[in-house]
């Protein structure tokens, strides 16, 4: 029986080792895979010791007010969209139709989009413009970019989100 144990421990250390390996390496890949992204961040002027620096700023309709972080990553979100309606806009001027997404355009593919807050952008029926943000910032977040075509046939865009609170509180996308 001594000989057999002898025979056998070897590998279950190794099936212990093998785990205890395996669930690091799942560890150290979730933590990897919830960071942001790091860009190239601009130097910026610092501002003066005795004053905070600027929060972006958003008009209300109280007037003009500071973002929250988690507004400004959603702000952040929907100013990196800017291009595809744009895009949008002169494509649908141009054909009367709206593209089926953004390889028509000559845009990339959604991920080609990414950064910052934003995970990949797509372009969906009806020229609407899908922002899928990053699950650290928001679990299934999306913000959709709708067009209406208006009397005079140029497009108005209404913005709004699903499972993205900070996006929700910006006034231009309610």
């Amino acid at each position: 029986m001594k000989a057999r144990m002898k025979r056998v421990a070897p590998l279950y250390v190794a099936l212990v080792l093998s785990v205890l390996l395996a669930l690091v390496a799942y560890r150290v890949s979730v933590h990897y895979a919830t960071l942001p992204d790091l860009e190239p961040q601009v130097p910026v002027k610092a501002a003066p010791a005795n004053r905070p620096a600027p929060m972006p700023m958003e008009t209300t309709p109280l007037g003009p007010g500071p973002l929250s972080p988690d507004q400004a990553q959603a702000a952040d979100a929907i100013e990196r969209a800017r291009p595809i309606q744009e895009a949008v806009d002169a494509f649908y001027a141009a054909q009367g139709t709206w593209p089926r997404n953004l390889a028509q355009l000559g845009l990339g593919i959604p991920d080609d989009h990414a950064g910052g807050p934003v995970a990949s952008i797509t372009v969906q029926p009806f020229g609407q413009v899908a922002i899928l943000v990053k699950p650290h910032v928001a679990r299934s977040g999306v913000i959709r970019l709708t067009p209406t075509v208006r009397a005079d046939g140029s497009l108005e865009w209404n913005c709004r989100a699903s499972n993205y609170a900070a996006a929700t509180r910006l006034s231009s996308c309610r």
